[in-house]
């Protein structure tokens, strides 16, 4: 029995590594900007139907990761790794021939974010299942990966598109199917109430397993509700930065696009940072606890940026808006497990995901839409000031959902 136990713990880091370089791949979709120009040449479209790939993007992996996770739940996660990296891969290389819009938001918007929904939710819930004894930390260390994913991504796309145009999409997609498919045979779910050596649930563990919810019970709940608009809020402020943040240093700081690009280098690294530090703190103070803190700081940071016209002054509120958002996706995978338990984690987590969606959604809009050309190097005050009001309401919300869980136990 030891040595199943002993094979069992060291067989968890192997998953564990898998289910990074998984997640590490299908954070391609967080250096989309490094595409834009080339993709709006090779379709004639302009860069707000471009953008609208993301939000699609976006939408299919969220109705993809809720099937993914049923699949997860009933029989395991191996298959889903060889057929959602190939399906992952087929939308980024076939973006590479696109001649149209509307074939751009089929192959890498559709096809391309189904794959990324039948990997990521699935790889994500495995690997936290066998770390029950801390959750929140390993969330942290493994969304690491869709921080320096893009990183790589964002490079190794750049050199592609500079030396073969929009074709250097083709060969991403050849090397994110390779990658998947050389982890992918290893993710495995743990056995039912498995846990580690020396391993005790704590009093509140033991209750918050007691609540067991089935996906439609679930949705017949209001913190369900309520964890899903908070999910939404939270991420709106850093998906607009990241399809608009290069826009915003040309306009607002007056850089050349090659010196904007780095801002993008600054914000994901913020972003791993973030997320081992908001990891650590789930564990020792609490998810809601901690979500409450990431609303804080993302006030802060919005109305910092919208008054800095320097660089310096720019990137240090930049820092702190990469920190916290990179937080908000270690937070909702042990939250939503802990609110509605562990037997339909995978499907939950998936539905709950949505909130990153509508999030996809209003980022982009906000930039969008609040945008003033005419005002110069203040453009987008306003749309600064606008994700600044969402995310004092996402602050209150959170305070709502604390006390309430608080009061059901």
């Amino acid at each position: 029995m030891d040595t199943v136990l002993t094979n069992q713990m060291e067989n968890r880091k192997k998953i564990f590594i898998a289910a990074f370089f998984v997640i590490f791949v299908c954070s391609a979709s967080a250096a989309f900007s490094v595409f834009s120009i080339p993709l709006q040449k090779a379709t004639g479209g302009d860069a707000s139907q471009v953008a609208l790939t993301l939000t699609i993007y976006q939408f299919f992996m969220s109705l993809f990761g809720i099937l993914s996770g049923h699949i997860v739940d009933k029989s395991g996660p191996k298959k889903l790794m060889y057929i959602g990296g190939f399906v992952f891969g087929l939308g980024w290389f076939a973006s590479a021939f696109v001649t149209s819009v509307p074939v751009l938001y089929l192959t890498c918007g559709m096809i391309a974010g189904a794959g990324n929904g039948l990997l990521y939710n699935p790889s994500l819930n495995v690997a936290l299942r066998w770390y029950p004894e801390k959750r929140g930390t390993m969330s942290g260390i493994l969304l690491c990966a869709a921080s320096v994913g893009p990183l790589v991504t964002a490079k190794a796309g750049a050199i592609l598109c500079d030396k073969y145009g929009i074709h250097g999409l083709m060969y991403l997609g050849i090397a994110y199917v390779i990658i998947i498919w050389l982890v992918g045979w290893k993710m495995e779910a743990p056995q039912k109430d498995w846990a580690p050596t020396g391993y005790e649930k704590k009093d509140s563990q033991q209750n918050d397993e007691k609540n067991e919810y089935a996906p439609k019970e679930m949705l017949a709940t209001g913190k369900f509700w309520l964890l899903l608009v908070l999910f939404s809020i939270a991420c709106t402020a850093g998906i607009m930065m990241i399809g608009a943040l290069s826009s915003i240093g040309q306009v607002q700081l007056g850089l050349t696009p090659i010196t904007a690009a780095n801002l993008v280098a600054v914000n994901l690294l913020s972003n791993l940072c973030g997320r081992l530090i908001i990891g650590k703190l789930c564990d020792k103070w609490g998810e809601l606890e901690t979500l409450a803190l990431i609303f804080v700081l993302t006030v802060i940071s919005l109305i910092g940026l919208s008054f800095s016209y320097h660089l310096v002054m720019f990137i240090f509120f930049l820092i702190i808006l990469g920190a916290s958002f990179g937080g908000v996706l270690v937070v909702f995978p042990p939250l939503t497990s802990k609110t509605f338990g562990m037997k339909n984690s995978g499907v939950n987590y998936g539905i709950m995901f949505f909130g990153y969606s509508i999030g996809a959604f209003l980022g982009p809009q906000i930039a969008a839409k609040f945008v003033d050309q005419s005002a110069g190097s203040q453009a987008y005050h306003s749309a600064f000031m606008v994700a600044t009001v969402v995310a004092v309401v996402g602050f209150g919300l959170a305070l709502v959902m604390r006390n309430r869980l608080k009061k059901a136990k």
